[in-house]
This record gives structure tokens, sequence and C-alpha cells, in this order.
């Protein structure tokens, strides 16, 4: 029996094993069960989070594992999160939690007109309105302006969640805008959950 969290993820990591793995990879949508190429990624994701405290983004995990990212969208057809990272047992919260200075750099200037978590994501996502984006977006390094591309992601995320009461996998963002991967890292430095789906006003944990 393993503890799971309320989005099904392992609560405690060190309850994790190859029985777990290959049960939960058919919640996951892999019935045919795990093959080599589905073990390589997954082994890679435990030794990044066991050994660096870490979890790589997407682009780093591919070019990492000599994979395209459509090779890996088709292996973990759920998603990179909500697929590999969960089968490989990395506890919810801290993937979310990992690199924190990404959001607390940019955290002081949203801090008197919006409320926020204690990472800088905003409490209640209806507060949202385009001025969080224009603030969020001059604090980067150097400072930016949005452009109609980035307002382009961003609606789209909001509505996404408006509808389905998720954020969408970060694949599927990409084919509803017609961006690339990277284009998208190209429009949002910090990723996609740091940085387009909390310029979106999205929570931490959607």
């Amino acid at each position: 029996t393993y503890s799971l969290d309320k989005h099904g993820f392992l609560d405690s990591p060190e309850q994790w094993d190859e029985v777990f793995a290959n049960g939960i990879a058919k919640v996951v949508g892999i019935p045919g069960g795990l093959t080599d190429r589905h073990w390589r990624i997954i082994s890679y994701l435990r030794r990044k989070f066991l050994q660096e405290e870490t979890v790589p983004v997407v682009v780093m995990a591919c070019a990492e594992n000599n994979m395209r990212l459509s090779e890996l969208r088709f292996l973990f057809p759920a998603g990179y999160h909500r697929g590999a990272c969960k089968i490989a047992g990395i506890n919810h919260r801290f993937m979310y939690e990992t690199n924190y200075w990404l959001t607390y750099e940019t955290w002081a200037p949203l801090k008197p007109r919006y409320d926020l978590d204690q990472v800088g994501f905003l409490k209640d996502h209806t507060t949202w309105d385009e001025d969080f984006v224009d603030t969020l977006m001059g604090q980067l390094q150097p400072p930016s302006t949005p452009t109609e591309r980035h307002m382009q992601v961003v609606r789209y995320l909001r509505d996404y969640f408006v509808v389905n009461g998720m954020i969408p996998p970060v694949f599927e963002a990409c084919t509803a805008n017609d961006l690339t991967l990277e284009e998208l890292r190209t429009l949002f430095p910090a990723g996609y959950r740091r940085g387009a789906c909390r310029m979106a006003g999205l929570p931490f944990y959607g």
C-alpha cells in the first residue's frame, strides 16, 4: 500500500519501488508496461532527484538522454510531470518548490497590490489582471514587456484553467499555441510553471 497526495503522487518518495512504477504507469496511460526507454528516463529522474535533489526541466531531460521531445511525449502521454516524474516517485511538493529563487526574486514588487502565496504565486486566480504580467516582465533581467505572443499563451492558460480546473501539460500548451518547446522556453525563461503559468495567475499546485 502506498500513500498518495491529492494529486496522485507519492506522498513520501521513500516509498518508491519498481512495483509502484509499474502500477502507476497503467494509471497514467501506459497500459502496455514500461520498456527500456521508459526506464531510461525514470532512472535518470530518480538519480537527479536522489543525488542532486533537483528535477531537471524537460528540455534538459531530453538532451541528456539523447531523446526528442516527441519521443518523450509518446512514451509518457500524460506529460513530463504527471507522467514521467510521477512514475519516478518524485514528490509533488518538492517538484514545484525546486528552484525557489526563480519566484522569490520577482516577489517584492507584487506584494503591495496582489495577495501572493509563500512562493510568489497569486492565491486567487480571479484577482489577475494584465498589469500582473507587466509587473513580472518588468522584473526580468533585462526588464522586458509582454508581447502579443506572451499574452496569447497567458490567455490560453487562463481559459484552459477556467474550463478544466487544471493546468494543461506543457506539450498540450505548445501544440495549442503553435510553439516548439524551445520557443516556449525563450518566451518564458523561468520555465513553464514558474514563468508562463505564474504570469497567467494560476495556482502553484494547479
